[in-house]
């Protein structure tokens, strides 16, 4: 949707100033609930289950430690 879509839609609803507040934060509120940075979301992933994003920072970490020496193998094979 675009603006003049949007502009179409306010004209055929001719809502109140009030109600044109309450509709434009609603959609600025649904829009920035949409926009959340990769950092909060992992934090919010923490903050909800602890043992779960331990155990998958622990298992990345392993996952890079036992990546280099395969890599190395790799490569000296090759």
């Amino acid at each position: 949707m675009d603006d003049y879509e949007l502009e179409r839609v306010w004209t055929a609803l001719d809502p109140t100033p009030d109600q044109r507040r309450r509709m434009r934060a609603r959609v600025s509120d649904w829009i920035d609930a949409r926009d959340t940075p990769l950092a909060a979301e992992w934090l919010g992933l923490i903050k909800v289950s602890p043992f779960t994003s331990l155990s998958l920072a622990v298992v990345s970490v392993l996952s890079i430690l036992a990546g280099m020496p395969l890599l190395w193998l790799a490569r000296a094979v090759m």
